[in-house]
């Protein structure tokens, strides 16, 4: 045990770095974690939330249930009362907590060790990936190119903000204030796409033999295509402003629509424009000489921070076409869904030429595949 009241491992993201499938497979083995020595606190996702919330000053007294209002104070009370030698909390939201919001949260972990662990990937992979989970939150997000200008640039409001509160420098120096750099543990996300590899890295850093957790069917946070992410953000901009919130437009922009009709749909990802690639690198250097200059322990490989010539195109744009095919799709989907509810309401109709259930196996094989085609006049 490290001094009299052990250790608690903060993971403060980044986002988009695999933090989603790492907290489903650590939430889905609380049993194999306990026998070594490992808790989670708070010990549900839910409660994870409500606390990352609750410290960004994210929780709204009138929405939000009156368990979530709470939540800090309980998460002391079992960071003080936990029996296990290491405490384990994660949010990938962590990161961009104010001064005043980490020594909130570092005041609830008394009498613990503090230590900080944070994810990494390129930025050439992390950014367009940002962007379309932008789209997908009700973000302001605007086309690909133009977010991705604004964070190059450094400039306005989306480039300024995201460099405070996902740029691993600034998150680290802003972090590094209150939890010694020796205590700082950086966990690179490998460049190819290997979910086994990043669970075995996480693991090293908490000390947990990932071979006994439970990693069958986690969650993840599934991203979408270039043209299904473009599609949500035009759609996106024909809501209100003031549905774009987590509690009104979270459940039916991403879990709905997103998640369900339009991820299935697996679209090319959005990619890096070519033009953006020796920036790319040049960042990715910076980084790289950052971490070596602070002498941070490292888990996984700092060569994973560059760029590949896979994480590139040429630059052009999603097509009229394209959207077109994405959204017939996702009306197919939609449709097919309501037929499924249909259903269940009565008993299922004959149809000429087989029965409705076959049917809708056959429009669904068609809608994933792309060959909904418009019938000719």
């Amino acid at each position: 045990m490290v001094g009299t009241n052990g250790s608690i491992y903060v993971h403060v993201g980044m986002p988009k770095t695999g933090t989603s499938y790492l907290q489903s497979v650590y939430h889905n083995s609380a049993e194999q974690l306990s026998l070594e020595g490992l808790a989670l606190a708070p010990p549900t996702r839910r409660e994870a939330f409500w606390l990352s919330l609750a410290i960004r000053d994210g929780l709204h007294p009138e929405r939000d249930p009156a368990a979530a209002l709470h939540v800090l104070e309980r998460f002391a009370e079992q960071v003080k009362d936990a029996e296990a030698e290491r405490l384990l909390v994660s949010d990938e939201l962590l990161g961009a907590a104010s001064p005043v919001q980490i020594e909130r949260l570092l005041e609830a972990c008394r009498p613990r060790e503090v230590h900080l662990v944070l994810t990494v990937r390129s930025l050439a992979r992390l950014l367009p990936s940002t962007w379309q989970q932008r789209i997908q939150q009700g973000s302001e997000a605007p086309a690909l190119d133009d977010f991705l200008d604004a964070v190059v640039d450094r400039q306005g409001r989306i480039g300024a903000r995201w460099w405070d509160e996902r740029g691993v420098q600034n998150v680290i120096e802003r972090w590094s204030q209150y939890v010694p750099l020796d205590r700082v543990h950086v966990v690179t996300v490998p460049s190819g796409p290997s979910s086994e590899e990043l669970l075995q890295r996480y693991s090293t850093v908490l000390g947990v033999n990932p071979a006994r957790l439970s990693t069958g069917a986690p969650r993840e946070n599934a991203s979408l295509g270039y043209a299904e992410a473009e599609l949500l953000r035009l759609v996106r901009d024909r809501i209100p402003r003031g549905l774009l919130n987590r509690h009104e437009y979270v459940p039916v922009g991403k879990r709905w629509l997103a998640q369900r009709h339009l991820a299935p749909l697996g679209g090319p990802p959005p990619r890096m424009p070519l033009r953006l690639r020796t920036w790319c690198e040049a960042e990715a250097q910076s980084t790289i000489d950052y971490v070596r200059h602070h002498s941070l322990e490292v888990v996984g490989d700092l060569e994973d921070l560059r760029p590949l010539p896979e994480d590139f195109h040429d630059g052009s744009s999603v097509s009229s076409d394209e959207l077109v095919e994405v959204a017939v799709r996702a009306l197919a989907s939609i449709a097919l869904e309501r037929l499924d509810d249909q259903r269940e309401e009565r008993p299922t109709p004959r149809v000429e030429g087989g029965s409705l259930a076959r049917w809708r196996q056959r429009g669904r094989r068609r809608f994933r595949t792309g060959r909904l085609k418009r019938k000719r006049p």
